[in-house]
């Protein structure tokens, strides 16, 4: 496998819209995949390298998408016999009993062999759950390296972890030095948040109306402030309140094509999510102990 062809499957990262230095660090990844290839093709034996990995960021910047296309790439590279990718998310690892979260951990471990485990980071990664718990022996865990040590080679880990989360681990050594690497990911800046979104409507065979950069580049600027912010994910529901302005200002039409978005669709779902915002505000009780942005 030359190193051009290996740039050709990653063509595919190309597509991806920001995270620059995560694409840099995947592609450096890939090329040790090609050397290892090339050494034991020349009858080189060398074992299999361990490739779990840190994605330290934020909500929304694509890290399980990113997890998942690299698993891919090893599959066909050869490194991963399959490259799906399985995920574990909170319910594996709070389970009512200590015996329930290690079934449901290996049965995760073992779905996961020869391709990727993505474990959220509302699944283990949070110190409240790891510590406050008082189950210190961390069974399920300790099923995770087992299988880590026991089939090196053939499972990748991914750990989503929030920037300097990573050190809520630390302590459990037999864990952290088995991650060869933190990737950490930026959150999206404003213009890419919008080519996020032209996106989506160009998925619709769409195109984002006219001036809509004086209605979306406030809200986005004013409300990445947030520490609950989702970057795409803002983004992806903001899009999906557009579409259903946009069918209900055309539903009396009884048309089943809609025609294109107007910058009143998109007026709407501002001011919907801005709703949204408010109620989650108030339901949690948070005036006047988290500093919001104006949402004008």
């Amino acid at each position: 496998m030359s190193e051009e062809c290996a740039r050709d499957e990653l063509k595919e990262f190309d597509a991806l819209i920001g995270l620059a230095s995560v694409k840099e660090a995947i592609e450096r990844l890939v090329m040790h995949l090609v050397n290892e290839r090339s050494y034991r093709a020349q009858g080189a034996k060398i074992l299999p390298a361990r490739r779990h990995l840190v994605f330290s960021g934020p909500v929304g910047v694509g890290k399980r998408r990113v997890a998942r296309r690299f698993g891919e790439i090893c599959a066909r590279l050869g490194a991963l016999e399959k490259g799906h990718l399985v995920v574990i998310d909170e319910e594996v690892l709070t389970a009512a009993s200590l015996n329930k979260k290690v079934a449901r951990m290996r049965e995760k471990c073992e779905a996961a062999l020869d391709g990727v485990l993505y474990i959220k980071n509302d699944a283990f990664l949070p110190a409240g759950i790891l510590r406050a718990t008082g189950d210190l022996r961390l069974d399920a865990v300790d099923v995770m390296i087992e299988f880590m040590l026991g089939h090196r080679g053939r499972i990748i880990v991914v750990l989503d972890a929030r920037p300097n989360q990573f050190d809520y681990i630390s302590f459990h050594l037999g864990l952290a030095r088995l991650f060869n690497e933190t990737i950490p990911f930026a959150p999206y800046d404003v213009f890419e948040l919008v080519q996020i979104l032209a996106g989506k409507a160009r998925r619709l065979d769409l195109d984002l109306p006219e001036g809509i950069e004086c209605d979306l580049f406030p809200w986005i600027i004013a409300n990445m402030r947030r520490g609950d912010w989702r970057n795409a994910r803002e983004i992806a529901d903001l899009f999906a309140k557009a579409v259903g302005a946009r069918a209900s200002r055309n539903a009396p039409m009884r048309n089943a094509n809609f025609g294109a978005f107007d910058r009143d669709d998109f007026r709407q779902a501002l001011v919907a999510m801005r709703s949204d915002i408010s109620t989650a505000d108030h339901s949690l009780g948070v005036y006047g102990t988290v500093p919001r942005p104006s949402l004008r």
